[in-house]
């Protein structure tokens, strides 16, 4: 990089020259650590191009320099630093964003399910309502689909909070009428597709997600589809 000179430095400006190089070192060695932290490569060829400067600087014999010699790098070394320093600074910013998005991922759990609908109704939205965080999710069904009475929808993945311990699904039928159905803890399902099965009382107005139906709920629900089922005889029968 530099011509070497037989006449050494002075004590002060080998200090200088030393001193420079060690920040520059520390400063290599900070980004570097950090990258290593981070699952983001983007900045990896500007952390080998800065490397390979590096590399030259520390190959320097500062003892076999003049002062002169020595003033002409130490601008070098010190716009090198800055560029690590810099670095350094994007690299933080990084891991700090990397290691909020961690922090609150552990916040969650993800529970597989599968909605079984024996409500009578066809469903148009079904949403789930955290009591204890009042947060709310995206409509499981996605725009333009309905669940049919009777209907499963599989593969639903429930992203919930470990701190909470209320829930509630806020659900929507083709009369664009929204009901409340008390929901069983999610806290306490267990393994991959757990059944959740709404069932809805038209009587009182009440609905129900639970990850069992049971017998009364079942037995209600076979009546009303009996009673369906002969309206319809019915009216096919009027007409």
């Amino acid at each position: 990089m530099l011509s070497l000179t037989a006449c050494g430095p002075s004590d002060e400006k080998l200090s200088e020259a030393e001193s420079a190089r060690n920040i520059l070192v520390e400063a290599k060695t900070n980004a570097e650590e950090t990258y290593l932290e981070i699952s983001d490569e983007s900045l990896r060829s500007a952390l080998d191009e800065l490397s390979q400067k590096e590399a030259e600087i520390e190959a320097l014999e500062f003892k076999k320099m003049n002062d002169k010699k020595i003033d002409e790098v130490l601008p070098e070394i010190k716009e090198l630093t800055s560029k690590y320093q810099e670095l350094f600074g994007n690299l933080s910013d990084t891991l700090k964003s990397e290691t909020e998005i961690k922090e609150e991922k552990e916040k969650h759990t993800e529970i597989s399910v599968y909605f079984v609908n024996k409500t009578g109704l066809n469903l148009t939205e079904i949403v789930l309502h955290d009591l204890t965080a009042d947060t709310y999710s995206e409509n499981y069904l996605g725009d333009g689909v309905v669940l049919g009475n009777g209907y499963t929808l599989m593969g639903v993945s429930l992203d919930t909070y470990k701190d909470s311990s209320e829930w509630e699904f806020v659900v929507t039928d083709e009369a664009d009428t929204d009901h409340i159905f008390s929901c069983d803890d999610l806290g306490s399902a267990s393994g991959d597709e757990q059944p959740i099965i709404f069932t809805y009382d038209a009587a009182s107005g009440t609905g129900k997600a639970s990850f069992k139906l049971d017998q009364a709920a079942e037995e209600a629900s076979q009546e009303d589809a009996e009673a369906s089922a002969e309206a319809s005889k019915e009216e096919s029968s009027g007409n």
